[in-house]
């Protein structure tokens, strides 16, 4: 199926499944390779190396840049299906395996008649790649995944008319711009996932969050609210319904102020924030303009 997201009958598509074991081997043979392949190559939860567009990246962006976000590395797990004969199907994820409310994407294939999802995406992929639970999901073929992607591609560059710029529409689409391993063991993970929120034109807000995670469970620290007017931390204070809860943070307070046993984690996310100042700083100053 030729579109602009997968590309299952390309050259690299097909070497890719080759490198990997090959078409003769079983679906979940060949996903649990594809997913070792993300690890070893590294490959990166970001946007911030192209935030405007693409706005979905295909599975061939994902091969040359090793970067993407959820969608990105289901195209390239539903292409490698495909290519190899497969069944393949695209899972719009609404609540995680963790009880969650996500707005997520995975792959799916079928294993003797029943549709399982395959996750590339930390830190289901860490704990629950292969067969992952998640909760609340609707499953998509590929056309019409694909249909899907052109509908809200269109509806984001419609929406983006307001900041008269076109480029705008790739973060609206997708402001889900950057999550980095700070902390990982055989049992947990722990990471800051950036996200930048644009609330009208020429306003922005971009929200750090260390979140950790474990095979049962996920939770937030600590965040760093940054806008034009102030930058502050909140601590995870009460108890949330789910890790989005806005209801469990703190008041705003000065890094002085945090419990001492959180200091660790705001040391480790602002040193995030200066390692991709670059990069955030391009992004705020268009959306800014």
């Amino acid at each position: 199926m030729a579109n602009s997201y997968i590309h299952p009958t390309d050259p690299e598509i097909q070497q890719l499944v080759t490198n990997l074991g090959g078409p003769a081997q079983s679906a979940m043979d060949l996903m649990a390779a594809a997913l070792d392949w993300f690890d070893t190559e590294k490959i990166q939860y970001s946007r911030l190396n192209a935030p405007f567009a693409p706005l979905q990246r295909s599975d061939l962006d994902v091969v040359h840049w090793h970067s993407g976000t959820c969608g990105d590395f289901s195209n390239l797990l539903v292409s490698l299906l495909v290519a190899a004969g497969h069944p393949a199907a695209y899972a719009t994820v609404q609540k995680d395996c963790y009880g969650d409310w996500q707005d997520h994407i995975c792959a799916a294939t079928q294993v003797a008649g029943r549709w399982v999802l395959i996750d590339a995406t930390d830190p289901y992929r860490k704990f629950h790649g292969l067969d992952c639970p998640h909760q609340a999901f609707k499953l998509l073929t590929p056309a019409e995944m694909t249909a899907k992607f052109r509908q809200d591609e269109t509806t984001w560059t419609a929406q983006a008319a307001e900041w008269d710029d076109p480029c705008m529409a790739g973060v609206l689409y997708a402001p889900w711009l950057h999550n980095q391993t700070v902390m990982e063991t055989e049992d947990s993970v722990g990471s800051i996932f950036l996200l930048l929120s644009l609330p009208a034109v020429h306003h922005w807000r971009l929200d750090a969050y260390y979140q950790c995670y474990t095979a049962v469970r996920g939770f937030s620290l600590i965040r760093r609210v940054i806008t034009p007017a102030s930058s502050v931390y909140q601590f995870s204070e009460h108890s949330p319904a789910h890790i989005w809860d806005e209801k469990q943070w703190s008041l705003p307070t000065p890094v002085r102020n945090l419990p001492k046993k959180l200091v660790f984690a705001s040391e480790q996310l602002d040193e995030v924030l200066i390692e991709n100042k670059k990069d955030l700083e391009s992004v705020v100053h268009r959306a800014a303009q």
